[in-house]
């Protein structure tokens, strides 16, 4: 019976079309929970009764088509029969909608991801809106799992064995052209002509004309169709993985049921992904994967910052400094539609932050995230200026000058005469006082940070830095922002570093000093990769420029007893011009983006060889760099910068590519054992000096025989 649903609607025309329309209610986005499931049910029996000509299945919501499965759900799963009853219940749902007599078209808007495509794969057909906000993928490798139903199998059939593993395995999203491409959508039409194109595709189901699909390639056509063949591709994706596979078992766990899918077509192909998702979905990874998840969502929302606070809409923007930041905020700011100024003190200036706003634009268009006319469009909406005169009526305007207290303080003070009380005013600082520079203006309760991260593009993370006269209204206003530019906000207290750079810093220094110890650096490196970093703390400073991380040690250097020898080091550097990968040589040579050989800087003329450390546990080098993360995240929980544990977790995976798979500095504290963590940098102390003195809310976490998570239980997974 179809008459009473709640998340689903059906409809028939007199041509012999039915439309289902999904509405997941009390939800943003559509996602499959049990009800749906169940309503779905409901729906193909009805269709099986009294077939239609075509099933045309499409999202009543504006914001997309689905999100996926729902992940709450996911995370309420208590034992492996529960999770196989839900995987049975999308397979036999979804096998049961591919064997529809009629032909079925899933029309696709917005994110059609996870669950979401593989309900999609299970339709004969799938038409796109090609726009920058429809995008398409199986990212469930990013949150410790993988596709549960049927995505393993049917996607490699579709589109072919390399295409699949790349979105399977990497989680990569498509736009709907390049899903056009591939052959996972038969039409990817504009947003002007769409309509137009999902009526003229459904005339020709009617009709009985046959879809177009791409060409395929003569070697993946090999690659699919022989044995051979695809053992090469396999071949060759697990020891792509080898290195990842350890840390992120959803990886190997997919690619078997993959390779289960060819070597028994049907039912074995469908079991293999089923069991291999049970294995992963109750692992540590998936548990600190599916945190982060929610930390994000979480961190979204203004309501978490500040209760009872409406944030204002910001309708035009300004920003201050042209330069590599300020170009990148400006075009984020007018990639996401809102119009912005682009100001600086001379028109060279300007112009070079123009240049940089095309370029990104250009970019971003290549990947078919913006059309060609979009992205003509978005550059149109940044003006350059060396006025004033352009910035008045902004809402918000983000200074991103020098990282100069005093030049900082000058443009607070002009912008304050300028625009008025009603604007925010935000600093793109990455370590100055806010409330200092606040100080300039008449009303400081407006004014805030917002440190964005390099490149901006690319970073998710955005700190929202609460300067101590920061008002409520402002910082829901910033939040909001953020969320609206697809960024994550953390809201941080106003002090030296804020939470990031803060916590980054000890790893940075610590892996200097073990080079001037006699460390070569490639150990040093090698070690953080192993532990699940993105690069070496060694690499990273040459990203970040040694110069700067001269400037940043000294703010650091002059809050502690103990600077050591580092800020010295840095200053021999930056004398030699050993700036980093811009000026081709650091702690690294570099050939464009091509890192090369150690230079001097990191190799000891003196080496001692590290100690190493039994499977499963962390190596001298790994403690000598972790240690000290965690126990600046405490330090900055204990002192309020941000307020609970998952802040400093969040902020330090998005800001700084900390493991995800371990959850964040504190959630590896309890992975470990937060008694061990106090122990072990205890024995550091008494080896290598004060720097390792446990936080007083470590040893008082340690002394209660808790965690900070509610939810912790012994890991060991290191």
């Amino acid at each position: 019976m179809t008459d009473h649903l709640k998340h689903l609607r059906i409809e028939r025309d007199a041509r012999g079309v039915a439309t289902v329309t999904f509405d997941v209610q009390g939800a943003p986005f559509n996602v499959f929970n049990d009800e749906v499931i169940g309503e779905l049910r409901a729906v193909i029996d009805a269709l099986e009764r009294d077939p239609p000509r075509v099933v045309v299945f499409r999202s009543g919501k504006p914001s997309g088509f689905f999100a996926g499965a729902d992940v709450n759900r996911i995370q309420q799963l208590e034992h492996a029969d529960e999770v196989r009853a839900v995987v049975d219940a999308g397979h036999s749902t979804f096998a049961r909608l591919e064997r529809l007599p009629c032909p079925t078209v899933a029309v696709i808007h917005g994110p059609c991801l996870g669950g979401g495509l593989e309900f999609a794969l299970a339709c004969r057909h799938r038409v796109a809106r090609d726009d920058a906000a429809t995008k398409l993928g199986l990212p469930e490798t990013s949150l410790g799992l993988i596709p549960g139903w049927g995505g393993t199998q049917r996607l490699p059939r579709l589109v072919g064995l390399r295409q699949a593993l790349k979105m399977i395995l990497e989680g990569a999203n498509l736009s709907a052209s390049k899903a056009a491409a591939i052959g996972l959508v038969d039409v990817a039409a504009p947003a002007e002509s769409f309509d137009a194109a999902v009526s003229q595709f459904i005339d020709d189901r009617l009709n009985g004309r046959s879809a177009r699909h791409p060409t395929r390639k003569l070697l993946d056509t090999l690659l699919d169709a022989t044995a051979p063949g695809r053992a090469v591709v396999f071949a060759a994706a697990r020891k792509k993985l080898a290195k990842k596979a350890r840390d992120y078992p959803a990886l190997p766990a997919a690619l078997r049921a993959i390779e289960a899918g060819y070597r028994s077509p049907g039912a074995a192909g469908y079991h293999a992904e089923r069991e291999g998702f049970v294995s992963v979905v109750f692992s540590p990874v998936a548990r600190s994967l599916i945190g982060l998840f929610f930390q994000r969502e979480k961190a979204r929302k203004p309501s978490t910052w500040v209760r009872g606070t409406k944030p204002a809409t910001v309708k035009r923007a300004a920003v201050v400094g042209a330069g590599t930041m300020g170009a990148g905020i400006a075009q984020l700011l007018a990639f996401n539609g809102v119009p912005v100024a682009l100001k600086d003190i001379s028109e060279e200036i300007v112009a070079g932050g123009m240049k940089k706003v095309a370029a990104l634009t250009a970019t971003a268009s290549s990947k078919g995230l913006l059309t060609r006319e979009a992205a003509d469009d978005l550059v149109r909406r940044v003006t350059p200026t060396t006025e004033w005169g352009p910035l008045a009526g902004c809402d918000l305007v983000i200074e991103a000058v020098v990282e100069r207290e005093d030049v900082k303080r000058t443009v607070f003070r002009e912008l304050a005469e300028k625009l008025g009380p009603r604007a925010v005013l935000a600093s793109n600082t990455s370590a100055l006082s806010v409330s200092r520079i606040a100080g300039a203006t008449p009303h400081p309760e407006r004014v805030a940070g917002l440190h964005f991260f390099n490149p901006v593009h690319r970073m998710q993370l955005v700190e929202v830095v609460r300067g101590r006269d920061t008002g409520d209204a402002t910082v829901a206003t910033l939040v909001e922002l953020v969320r609206k530019l697809g960024k994550v906000p953390v809201v941080v207290a106003d002090s030296p570093g804020f939470l990031v750079n803060r916590t980054l810093f000890p790893y940075l220094d610590e892996a200097v000093r073990l080079v001037l110890e006699g460390v070569s650096g490639e150990e040093v490196d090698r070690a953080a990769v192993r532990f699940g970093m993105p690069m070496g703390p060694l690499e990273l400073l040459d990203q970040i420029g040694v110069d700067i991380a001269a400037d940043v040690s000294k703010t650091f250097a002059a809050l502690t007893s103990d600077p050591g020898p580092v800020p010295a080091r840095f200053a021999e550097m930056v004398a030699a011009g050993a700036l980093g990968k811009k000026a081709g040589r650091g702690f690294y040579t570099y050939d464009g983006d091509r890192r090369g050989k150690p230079t001097e800087w990191a190799t000891p003329r003196r080496a001692r060889r590290p100690e190493g450390a039994a499977a499963g546990e962390l190596s001298e080098v790994q403690k000598r760099l972790v240690y000290p993360m965690i126990n600046e995240a405490a330090k900055c929980l204990g002192a309020g910068v941000v307020a609970e544990a998952w802040a400093a977790d969040l902020a330090m995976v998005l800001g700084t590519g900390f493991a995800p798979f371990r959850g964040g500095p504190l959630r590896t504290a309890d992975s470990l054992g937060v008694a061990r963590v106090v122990r072990e940098l205890d024995e550091l102390r008494a080896a290598h000096g004060p720097r390792f003195e446990p936080a007083e809310l470590l040893r008082h976490t340690a002394r209660e025989g808790h965690g900070f998570y509610a939810d912790t239980r012994a890991l060991a997974h290191v």
